[in-house]
């Protein structure tokens, strides 16, 4: 059976409430396969059968059964405005019932006639609460709107029309306020997923410009960055030299300077030059669209931690139901029993705590406690360039004990750097390295163009080269103010009669050393040597002391030999770490730490190391801004090329679950005190309905404290 899947923008899905109207709609329907909710953006993922059923069938579906408007996702840039009830309706009916309410209780205070006050806040809130009672008592369902519709009939059946009319008018300000905090999250997170810009500045073959969507840009095609403007697609500058701001995507703060040849990428910001860029890719395959999907495809994953709520959820609220009718039933009837006066005003009395329970039995606050605050925690670490993949990749990042690093291109930068030069035979180091650069220019050879660059960091005057030969396997020649050069391996300038006795000893100890040694000889005999390796990264020793403080272990794990593996360790702070390592070798690795230490998470480049990355509980890949793979193989991408993020992470997810507990927590807690003071007679409707929906209020608005981020 062929599958497909759509995304539909569902509006009035703001609440945990609508969920189950949509499930009982869809579920089970012929064609339909798995849903996913996102509460915060209010979309519904549906996985269907394109020969049963389309996109079109299933928003027919939504309409007919759910009463709920669906549309494309793709559509809501072009909606229609917002229907008149969405935009004014609600807040009337809120106003209504608050007034009136507010009259009632004044009139009563003033010994004047209330009840009509208070019958029109019943009204008016019945309104809002109505309608949705109905669909859900005809699709079987216990939610709020019915247990809602059922306190206030039971209280306005004993008479008590100022309960009645509070819990009304409580529910539908709670409900306007708790939409409106949600829209609040949802702006938040758009504004971090909208940042490419909608058109682009094409050059023509005759050198004139014209304005075009930018999604209609072809690879190969030229398009003009104006300072100031965002960059529309990915490509590489062909001209112009400017500072590109890359922070919404990478969360970096500084500018980069872009000049020919470099790649810049959608959504980024010129700086104050005017750069001429060749298309790469389509928008739709850029970076950043890449990551807009991931990240929208994030917020549909459920963590752990919310699938554990969801089951406790489906039998809270039968309980807490079957429970509040045994209070209405059972202390009345002991009573008579025993031969006790049962009393009209007994019955009342069991009644209304019954009620009070009914408005209790609401999981809505539980349920929301969970997604937003996941959603917010992902939405504050795009911000920053940290791609997550799904909260539960949040979740287990937060719980990690030991972080595994691959040493080269992770701890490492990955390429060879200069780190001795040392002359022979009454020779400057100054001129060793000038002419060893002079040859290394010339090839393509890593090591020769590591020496040219350390010369010209050194601001040296390197002269130009002659006759350059490459000697496979040996190094390179070539002809530098008229006097022939070599520059290359022992091996070489033993072989050929070059190496003198005294050059030979001492540049044989390099090779004890770590990196890689290369000799510059003449006819004359040995200049001198230079001897590279791979360096630690700047930022390197910095964020393994910060993870050690945060109580995670850092570890290397690497396939270079042991003397470089011990040297970058001890640099970098690193206690344990393994060398010579296969890449069997390493996935048994992050087994056997797992086993000893705790939760282990892997660090690598997101190409190598395929296996111990799947090994691991969790991914990170550095660097993904530049590699499509990096973005499709680890479950948490630093879009900067820069480690820096990690220990932020740390805190971030730490910080993300601390806060759904205590949201957890206070949702269960305020429950159970109400329900206690319930039994005991101590709680009224309005009581438990400022608690419940309070509470769903100040759990929202605490998670959303999340999009902040913070330092860390």
């Amino acid at each position: 059976m062929s599958r497909a899947r759509c995304t539909l923008k569902v509006h009035g899905l703001d609440c945990p409430n609508e969920v189950g109207p949509l499930r009982a709609a869809l579920e089970g329907y012929p064609g339909v396969g798995s849903l996913g909710f996102d509460l915060v953006l209010g979309t519904l993922t549906v996985d269907y059968d394109p020969e049963r059923i389309n996109p079109s069938g299933l928003i027919d579906r939504i309409a007919s059964q759910a009463k709920m408007r669906a549309e494309p996702l793709e559509a809501e840039t072009n909606e229609a405005p917002p229907s008149w009830w969405s935009q004014h309706g609600r807040w009337a009916v809120v106003w209504i019932a608050t007034v009136t309410l507010g009259a009632g209780m004044l009139a009563r205070f003033l010994g004047s006639p209330a009840i009509g006050y208070f019958l029109l806040a019943v009204v008016a809130g019945a309104v809002e609460l109505g309608p949705k009672a109905l669909r859900s008592l005809r699709q079987a369902r216990m939610d709020i709107h019915v247990l809602m519709t059922a306190a206030v009939l039971g209280a306005a059946a004993l008479g008590q029309w100022d309960e009645a009319a509070t819990v009304a008018a409580l529910f539908v300000l709670s409900e306007a306020i708790e939409s409106l905090t949600l829209e609040r999250a949802r702006r938040a997170v758009r504004s971090l997923l909208e940042i490419a810009p909608e058109t682009a500045e094409v050059i023509g073959d005759d050198g004139q410009a014209t304005v075009v969507p930018a999604s209609s840009v072809q690879p190969g095609t030229r398009v003009r960055v104006r300072a100031g403007m965002r960059i529309p697609v990915d490509g590489t500058v062909a001209s112009g030299r400017s500072s590109v701001d890359q922070k919404a995507i990478t969360g970096e703060s500084v500018p980069i300077v872009k000049e020919t040849g470099d790649k810049v990428f959608a959504g980024t910001v010129n700086g104050d030059g005017t750069l001429e860029v060749n298309a790469t890719r389509l928008l739709g395959d850029s970076v950043v669209s890449q990551i807009v999907e991931r990240v929208r495809e994030a917020q549909k994953g459920r963590t752990p931690i919310e699938r554990s709520i969801d089951r406790f959820a489906a039998w809270y609220t039968p309980g807490v139901v079957a429970i509040a009718v045994l209070v209405m039933l059972v202390p009345p009837l002991i009573g008579a029993a025993l031969g006790h006066a049962v009393t009209e005003a007994v019955w009342r009395d069991w009644f209304t705590r019954g009620l009070v329970m009914l408005v209790i039995a609401c999981p809505c606050a539980l349920v929301i406690a969970t997604p937003v605050a996941v959603v917010s925690a992902l939405a504050a670490a795009s911000r920053r360039g940290i791609l997550i993949k799904g909260g539960n990749f949040l979740e287990a990042f937060g719980r990690l004990r030991v972080l595994a690093f691959d040493k080269t291109g992770t701890l490492t930068r990955g390429m060879p750097d200069v780190v001795e030069v040392v002359s022979a035979g009454g020779n400057a180091d100054s001129d060793v390295l000038r002419i060893a650069a002079a040859v290394g220019d010339r090839g393509g050879h890593v090591l020769g163009r590591a020496i040219a660059r350390h010369a010209r960091e050194l601001q040296l005057a390197i002269p130009d080269a002659d006759d350059y030969r490459a000697v496979p396997g040996m190094g390179a020649t070539a002809t530098v103010d008229q006097t022939r050069y070599h520059v290359g391996s022992h091996r070489y300038i033993d072989e050929s009669g070059q190496c003198q006795a005294s050059f030979h000893e001492s540049f044989g100890a390099t090779e004890s050393e770590v990196g890689t040694s290369v000799a510059l000889t003449a006819s004359s005999g040995p200049l001198g040597w230079i001897r590279l390796a791979d360096q630690p990264r700047a930022e390197a020793a910095a964020v393994v002391a910060d993870l050690r403080r945060l109580d995670v272990e850092p570890v290397m794990l690497t396939g270079d030999n042991r003397p470089t593996a011990a040297a970058i360790a001890q640099r970098l702070g690193i206690t344990e770490f393994r060398a010579d390592l296969l890449p069997d070798d390493k996935v048994a690795a992050i087994t056997e730490l797992d086993s000893r230490l705790g939760a282990t998470g892997m660090v690598g480049d997101g190409v190598n190391d395929a296996p111990a990355l799947a090994a691991s509980r969790v991914s990170v890949a550095i660097g993904g801004i530049s590699s499509g793979a990096a973005l499709e193989t680890a479950d948490i991408v630093l879009l900067a090329d820069d480690l820096t993020g990690l220990p932020w992470l740390v805190r971030h997810s730490r910080r993300a679950l601390w806060m759904i507990h205590v949201n957890i927590a206070l949702a269960i807690g305020v429950k159970a005190i109400v329900m206690l003071l319930a039994l005991f007679g101590l709680a009224t409707l309005w009581m438990a309905i400022a608690a419940d929906l309070g509470t769903s209020l100040v759990v929202t608005a605490n998670a959303l404290r999340l999009l902040r981020g913070g330092r860390g």
